[in-house]
C-alpha cells in the first residue's frame, strides 16, 4: 500500500502583485475570481497541475464550478481569463495545464512528517535537560532546534524528491490496466512514451499510474461533439477585459 503524501501551495511573495493578478483583481468580481484560481490551484496539487474534464457536465467550467463550489458563470470567466494570460493551458478541452505550479507544490510523505515530530520531540527533551543543568534561556535554545530539526528534514525531503522516475514494465502497466478494468493497451502505451523519452510535455514523467489514469479517461466514451469546440471556446471566449476594467474604474 502506496504510504499517505501530504500536498501544500507554495505562494511566491509577489503573487498578490504580479501584474496579471493585480489586473485580474481589478475586474468587477476580481476578487472572487482570484479565489477561483487559488481552489483550482489546490485541486491540481496532486496532479502535477493537472485538471482533467471528465465528462459528468456539460463542459470544463461547468464540471469545475461543482467540484470547487463556485458559480459556473464565475469559473467560466476566470478560465477565460487564465487562458487569455498564460495562466492556464489546454490542447483539446480536456486536459488543462497550470504551468507555474509544478515549482508551487510542497509535499511530504507521512513518514516524513512522523519523523518530524518524532525529532523535535526528542531534541526539546536533549534541550530542556541541558537547560536545567546550565540555568540558560530555554526559549532561545528551543528556537535553534527547530532550525535544526527543518534542515533536517529539508535533507530527508532532498533525499525523497531526488529518487529517479523508473519506467514501468509491460507487465506492471497490464496488471495495472486489469486492475482498473480499462480499454488501455499496455503495449501501446509502453512504445509511445518510449518514444518521447518518458516525458509528459517538456517534464520527465513522475507517476505512470497518473498517465495510464488520463489515457483511460480520454479512451471513454464521448458524447456527441457540438460544433463549437470546447478549446475555441475557451481560448476565444466573449469576455471583454477591457470592458469589465473600466466597468471597475467607473464605480
Amino acid at each position: 500500500m502506496a504510504e499517505k503524501r501530504y500536498f501544500w501551495l507554495k505562494l511566491y511573495d509577489d503573487f498578490f502583485t504580479s501584474k496579471r493578478i493585480k489586473k485580474l483583481r481589478s475586474i468587477a468580481g476580481g476578487d472572487t475570481y482570484t479565489i477561483i484560481y487559488l481552489k483550482m490551484q489546490l485541486k491540481a496539487l496532486k496532479t502535477d497541475g493537472y485538471l482533467y474534464f471528465d465528462g459528468v457536465m456539460s463542459d470544463f467550467a461547468e464540471e469545475l464550478a461543482l467540484d470547487i463550489d463556485e458559480s459556473p458563470e464565475d469559473v467560466k470567466v476566470t478560465i477565460n481569463y487564465l487562458m487569455s494570460v498564460g495562466l492556464l493551458e489546454t490542447n483539446d478541452g480536456e486536459e488543462y495545464k497550470l504551468p507555474f505550479l509544478d515549482k508551487c507544490i510542497g509535499s511530504e510523505t507521512a513518514h516524513t512528517q512522523r519523523q518530524r515530530e518524532y525529532i523535535k520531540r526528542k531534541k526539546d527533551r536533549e534541550l530542556l535537560e541541558k537547560a536545567s543543568q546550565n540555568d540558560v534561556d530555554v526559549t532561545q535554545m528551543l528556537r535553534v532546534s527547530d532550525v535544526e530539526i527543518e534542515k533536517e528534514i529539508e535533507i530527508e525531503i532532498e533525499k525523497n524528491n531526488n529518487k529517479r522516475f523508473t519506467p514501468p514494465t509491460l507487465e506492471e502497466v497490464r496488471e495495472y490496466c486489469q486492475e482498473r478494468g480499462n480499454s488501455v493497451d499496455p503495449e501501446t502505451f509502453i512504445n509511445f512514451y518510449e518514444s518521447k523519452g518518458w516525458l509528459v510535455g517538456k517534464n520527465k514523467m513522475k507517476d505512470w499510474k497518473a498517465s495510464v489514469r488520463t489515457w483511460e479517461r480520454n479512451r471513454k466514451e464521448e458524447k456527441p461533439k457540438t460544433n463549437t469546440d470546447i478549446y475555441r471556446q475557451y481560448q476565444h471566449g466573449n469576455y471583454d477585459f477591457e470592458a469589465l476594467e473600466k466597468e471597475t474604474r467607473n464605480r
